[in-house]
C-alpha cells in the first residue's frame, strides 16, 4: 500500500472512531436526540455496586475506583475517590494536556523538536538514547502510547511542573499535582482524574478540538493488559496507564454499547499482577453494565389529537411520576427538570424548552402535574411534542434510559365557520344524497356576509391515496348567527368503503376544521318501474297441444352457448 493510501486509511479509522464517540456521548443531535431513549433499563446500578464491591473487597492491596458517565452529575461508583496517589505515568496526562493547551495557543507547533537529554533517561521505560531529536508530535505519541519516560521527562522540563500545575488547576483538576522538580512525586486522587477524563469525554478540556486530540491518541495505547484486557478486540477505549514499585493504575474512557463510562482504577501495596486482574475485571464489570438512569418517569399525555390555531398559545398539563428508585430534591444535585421538543410530521425540530421546567420534590411512585406552554407552529399540519428529563446539570436522561413521552395535535388556519355535517353512510354511485350542514359564524367572519361551498375528496384507505374530489355550492351566510345548509352531494362513480373528507370553504381557503366520515359506495339502484312494461295478450283459442317429443322451432330450444346448425 502507498504512504498515501496508507494515511488516508489512518485518517478515515480515526474520522469514524471519533464519529463513535461524538455519538455516544451525544454530541451529535438525531432526531430527538436530546430526548428519544436509545434502550430500556434493564439493569439497576445496584447490580454493578454489588458487584465491583465484591472485586474490591477480594482484593489484597488499596485501591481508589472511581466509575462515571460523563452525561450523569453523580458517579456511578465511587470507593475512596478521594484518596491522594501517587500518580506513576498517570502524570503524563498533565503533560499532554498542557502540550495540547500551547499548541491551541499557537505557542507550540507539533514540527517543532525536542531533544532528548542524558537527565531525561531513566533505567527503565526510556526507548531513546541521550541526543535524539524528536518531533513534539513524536514526543507526544510515545509518551502516551508506550508510556515512554524519556520523551516525558523531555517535555516535562521543557514545559515546567509549575506551569503544567497551573494548568490543571485553572481547568478545575487541583487535585492533580505534577511535581515541580525532582524532590516530590506526582500525585493524584482517582476523583480529579476521572474529571479529567469527564471534561474529555465532553471535549470541554482546553477546546472541543484539542479534547479530540487527546482522545485519539489516547485511543492509539498500546498497553491494554488492564482495562481493556477482557473486552473485545473492537471496542474503543482510550486510556492511560501507571506503573510504580508497589502502584499499578488504569484510568480512561470505554465506549459500551450504552455510551460511554469514565474508568479509574488506582492500587497500592499489591501486587502487579493482582492489580492488573483487579483492573481487567473491572473493565469487564463496566462494558458489560446496563445501567440505570440517575431519574426516570412515567408521563400522562393526551391520548387524543388535539387541534390548534396557528400562532395560537397552548398549555398542556401533564402529570409525571416518580418512576426511579431515588427520591428528587427541589433543588440542588438531586433536582429534576423536564424539557420538550415540539416537531413536525416529517421530525424537523420546531420549537424546543427554552430552560428546564423544573420539577417538585418527589418520592419514588408520588406524582405532580407540570404544565408545558407553547406556541403552535404558523404552518397547519400535523405535530408532535415529546418530553423527557434533565438533571441538575441540564443534561438530557433519554439517553441514558430515561422515558420520554409524546402527544400529538395538528394546527389549522382560524376558522371562520364551525360545521356539524351529516350525510348517509352507505351511498349509490352517481346519485344525489342529501347533505345537511349546520353551522355557526365565528368571531372570524368579522361581520360581513360570506360565500361558502363545500369540498370534498374520497380517500381509499388502503393506500391513504385521494382517488376523487369535487365541490357542492352550499350558499351565502349573512353577518354572524347560524344556520343549516341542505345540499346535495352527488356519490363519484367509485364502488366500495372509503373515507370521505369534507370542509367548508370560501374560494380557495378553507374556513372550517375537515370532517371525514366513512362511508360505502355501491351500484346506481334499479327501480321497479324502470322495467319494461309487460304486454298482456288478447283471449284467443287455445293452442293446439304439441304431441310429446316435437322439438319446439324457437330459437330458445338449443341449449345456451351451443351453436344451432339450422339456423346459422
Amino acid at each position: 500500500m502507498s504512504q498515501a493510501g496508507g494515511r488516508l486509511l489512518t485518517g478515515l479509522a480515526r474520522e469514524t472512531r471519533a464519529l463513535t464517540r461524538m455519538l455516544l456521548v451525544g454530541v451529535i443531535a438525531i432526531p430527538l436526540g436530546t430526548l428519544v431513549a436509545s434502550r430500556p433499563a434493564v439493569a439497576s446500578t445496584s447490580e454493578l455496586i454489588v458487584q465491583v464491591d465484591a472485586l474490591v473487597k477480594s482484593f489484597r492491596g488499596g485501591t481508589g475506583i472511581v466509575v462515571s458517565d460523563p452525561n450523569a452529575a453523580q458517579p456511578l461508583y465511587a470507593h475512596d475517590p478521594d484518596e491522594p496517589v501517587i500518580t506513576a505515568s498517570l502524570y503524563k496526562l498533565g503533560v499532554l494536556m498542557e502540550a495540547e493547551k500551547r499548541v491551541e495557543a499557537g505557542t507550540l507547533r507539533y514540527t517543532d523538536t525536542i531533544e532528548i537529554t542524558a537527565e531525561d533517561i531513566t533505567e527503565d521505560g526510556s526507548y531513546e538514547l541521550s541526543g535524539t531529536l524528536l518531533t513534539i508530535d513524536q514526543a507526544l505519541e510515545v509518551m502516551i502510547t508506550v508510556s515512554d519516560n524519556g520523551a516525558a521527562l523531555a517535555l516535562w522540563h521543557l514545559f515546567t511542573g509549575a506551569a503544567i500545575d497551573k494548568s490543571l488547576t485553572a481547568a478545575g483538576l487541583g487535585a492533580f499535582h505534577v511535581a515541580f522538580d525532582d524532590s516530590e512525586d506526582h500525585v493524584a486522587t482517582p476523583r480529579v482524574i476521572a474529571q479529567y477524563f469527564t471534561l474529555l469525554a465532553r471535549r470541554q478540556l482546553v477546546s472541543p478540538a484539542a479534547s479530540d486530540r487527546m482522545l485519539a491518541r489516547l485511543e492509539r495505547q498500546r498497553i491494554n493488559d488492564r482495562l481493556p484486557a477482557q473486552l473485545p478486540s473492537n471496542v474503543v477505549v482510550a486510556h492511560k496507564t501507571g506503573n510504580l514499585a508497589g502502584v499499578t493504575h488504569d484510568a480512561g474512557i470505554i465506549y459500551t454499547a450504552f455510551g460511554p463510562r469514565v474508568v479509574v482504577g488506582m492500587t497500592w501495596d499489591s501486587g502487579e499482577d493482582d492489580a492488573k486482574h483487579l483492573l481487567a475485571s473491572l473493565g469487564s464489570l463496566v462494558y458489560a453494565a446496563v445501567l440505570e438512569p440517575p431519574a426516570n418517569a412515567r408521563f400522562q399525555t393526551p391520548k387524543t389529537v388535539l387541534a390548534y390555531e396557528t400562532r395560537s398559545t397552548q398549555s398542556v398539563t401533564i402529570p409525571v411520576t416518580n418512576a426511579g428508585s431515588a427520591a428528587w430534591t427541589a433543588s440542588g444535585g438531586g433536582s429534576i427538570g423536564l424539557i420538550w421538543e415540539l416537531r413536525s410530521a416529517q421530525q424537523a425540530l420546531v420549537d424546543r424548552s427554552r430552560a428546564p421546567l423544573p420539577l417538585p420534590a418527589l418520592a419514588p411512585s408520588a406524582s405532580a402535574p407540570v404544565t408545558v406552554t407553547f406556541v403552535a407552529p404558523s404552518l397547519p399540519g400535523s405535530y408532535t411534542v415529546t418530553v423527557g428529563l434533565v438533571d441538575a446539570g441540564g443534561t438530557a436522561l433519554a439517553a441514558l434510559g430515561a422515558a420520554t413521552a409524546t402527544f400529538a395535535f395538528t394546527v389549522h388556519a382560524p376558522y371562520l365557520v364551525g360545521a356539524a355535517m351529516q350525510l348517509p353512510r352507505f351511498l349509490h354511485r352517481s346519485e344525489a344524497s342529501l347533505l345537511i350542514l349546520q353551522y355557526s359564524s365565528l368571531p372570524a367572519a368579522a361581520g360581513a356576509p360570506h360565500t361558502y361551498a363545500l369540498f370534498w375528496s374520497a380517500i381509499d384507505p388502503a393506500t391513504s391515496r385521494t382517488v376523487a374530489s369535487g365541490t357542492a355550492p352550499l350558499g351565502l351566510v349573512p353577518a354572524g348567527g347560524s344556520g343549516t345548509f341542505f345540499a346535495p352531494f352527488i356519490a363519484p362513480a367509485l364502488r366500495g368503503p372509503y373515507r370521505l373528507q369534507l370542509e367548508v370553504r370560501e374560494g380557495s381557503q378553507t374556513v372550517s376544521a375537515a370532517e371525514t366520515l366513512t362511508v360505502e359506495f355501491a351500484s346506481a339502484r334499479t327501480y321497479p318501474d324502470d322495467r319494461a312494461s309487460t304486454v298482456i295478450a288478447p283471449p284467443g283459442p287455445s293452442p293446439t297441444p304439441r304431441p310429446s317429443g316435437t322439438p319446439r322451432s324457437s330459437p330458445l330450444a338449443s341449449p345456451r352457448g351451443r351453436p344451432n346448425p339450422t339456423t346459422r
